[in-house]
């Protein structure tokens, strides 16, 4: 049965490792002798490095000319430093640049990592290990292989693929690109070749086929559409009498409001002059027309002639009285005319009061300011009435400038617009002028801050890591193994397992040596 130990001495590791010896030197030197071998004997591998700068130039900006024939547009997409960067990286990775480095070079060359004259020869310990172990390895990995069998130029893609590396740090437009293969020359003209091959790409990506030609006939298009349109303004214009919609509205509004304002200012001095004329009214009523100029005194004429006439009546009287007695009718109807006209002559003054009268000059002075101010006011009514007319006529033509400026303003619209798309395509031709010429010179944004590098020093395998690795197998396989035998290992060992495995106390034990195994054999 298994033994149990619940704890191993100096003495029980020495022993096992006694027990195992010749297993503890030769897994070691095994393992070891391989790993030799392998730092010695297996192909080296070689790595070139290329770096690539990208700078801010024509290919940042993307021109689609795909648009209909009288809408163009034009998609301007300005990309940013980090996805042009990685827009790059993923065409120095990509499937068609890798295969046409493939068939420039030939699948053959690349397979092979370079011509044979190119690839580091080797030992006579190494082609003896070649010979040894490379046939039989080839023939697993030819097996292996027919199973999905594939051209040699699809190999060399997927070879070209699995060694090719290409990163950028973050924030930076310097791109690091490499590139293993077996022979240091056969690395650097591989990455060589897959530059050029990706700078002819870059070039093909960022520029649209066809585009000159595309830009030249949008130009002329829009060419003569400007023309019609600038046409089309200045016979209006010219129709229409105007230089300037906007001066002629400027002018319109600057008369309006000076019609307005003088209209304001006849209304308020009418208004102030009927005031008045109804103050010179009331003042006109109270004055009198005329005044007395002169008074004097005269004989009174009309008195005398009564005192005639009453003395020509007494005479009479007289006269019938002495015809007649005093009850007679004719002597009663002359005392009755008597009395009465000396009742008449009595009232009668002897002088009389003679007055000479005038014009009142206050009252005239008064009556031809009041004509003037009435004349004033019918010419400030014409005056109101001609302003008004005049501001219907100035409204009537801001209503035709509005009408007109719609009109003025459509058409300078669409030869405004006509001019901004004209402009933009003429700029646009220009540029793929300069497209066609930079990619006729091979004149791109890429830069390569540096060429591909020769290394003669393998990266693969390091030696240092070889040795490393095959100590620290050799002494982890050792391990394992010793271990892994004594756990198999049923043999009792000890007095202390004896016990455990027997359930009963040990009472004496022999020591192991020779004198007392032949007394024990005996």
């Amino acid at each position: 049965m298994p033994s149990s130990r619940t704890s191993s001495s100096p003495r029980d590791v020495a022993e096992v490792v006694f027990r195992h010896k010749w297993k503890v030197l030769l897994i070691p030197t095994v393992v070891i002798g391989a790993g030799l071998a392998v730092a010695l004997f297996m192909p080296r591998t070689y790595r070139s490095e290329a770096k690539l700068a990208l700078r801010v130039g024509r290919q940042s900006v993307s021109i689609d000319p795909v648009a209909q024939t009288g809408q163009q547009t034009i998609s301007l997409q300005q990309m940013g430093r980090e996805s042009e960067v990685k827009t790059a990286i993923d065409l120095l990775r990509s499937r068609g640049v890798i295969a046409k480095v493939v068939d420039r070079l030939g699948p053959e060359y690349v397979l092979r990592g370079g011509p044979d004259s190119e690839r580091a020869p080797l030992s006579p310990a190494g082609r003896v290990l070649q010979n040894t172990l490379g046939a039989p390895l080839e023939s697993v990995i030819g097996a292996v292989k027919s199973i999905d069998p594939i051209s040699e130029r699809e190999e060399a893609i997927i070879e070209v693929e699995d060694n090719l590396d290409v990163d950028a740090e973050r924030d930076s437009t310097l791109i690091l690109v490499t590139y293993s293969t077996k022979s240091p020359l056969g690395a650097q003209r591989v990455l060589d070749t897959l530059i050029d091959v990706y700078r002819s790409e870059h070039l093909r990506v960022h520029r649209n086929e066809g585009s000159l030609g595309f830009f030249q006939e949008q130009e002329a298009q829009f060419r003569e559409q400007l023309d019609e349109a600038m046409r089309s303004l200045r016979d209006s214009k010219n129709k229409m009498g105007v230089a300037s919609i906007e001066t002629r509205r400027e002018n319109l509004e600057n008369q309006l409001q000076s019609v307005e304002l003088a209209f304001y200012q006849a209304e308020a001095e009418r208004d102030a002059l009927a005031a008045e004329l109804v103050d010179l009214g009331l003042k006109l009523g109270e004055l009198p027309e005329r005044l007395v100029a002169s008074k004097r005194s005269i004989p009174n004429e009309g008195a005398d002639l009564l005192r005639d006439q009453l003395y020509a009546l007494q005479v009479r009287q007289a006269d019938l009285k002495a015809r007649y007695s005093d009850t007679h009718p004719l002597v009663v109807a002359v005392t009755r005319q008597v009395d009465e006209a000396t009742k008449v002559v009595d009232g009668q003054s002897t002088v009389r009061q003679e007055t000479t009268d005038d014009i009142n000059p206050i009252h005239r002075e008064l009556s031809l300011l009041l004509k003037q101010k009435q004349s004033q006011f019918a010419s400030l009514d014409a005056r109101l009435a001609a302003l008004a007319k005049q501001a219907d006529a100035v409204r009537s033509d801001l209503e035709r400038v509005n009408t007109q400026q719609v009109e003025i303003a459509r058409l300078e619209r669409d030869e405004a617009i006509l001019s901004r798309k004209f402009h933009r395509y003429t700029d646009n031709l220009e540029q793929a002028r300069i497209d066609e010429q930079l990619q006729a010179k091979s004149i791109s944004s890429v830069n390569v801050a540096q060429s591909p590098t020769l290394a003669e020093k393998p990266v693969s395998p390091s030696k240092a890591i070889v040795g490393l690795g095959a100590i620290a197998l050799a002494v982890g396989l050792t391990v394992a193994t010793v271990l892994g035998l004594e756990q198999l290992n049923d043999r009792v060992r000890s007095e202390d397992a004896l016990e455990q495995a027997s359930g009963v106390p040990l009472l004496a034990s022999i020591p192991e040596s020779k004198s007392y195994k032949r007394v024990l054999t005996s």
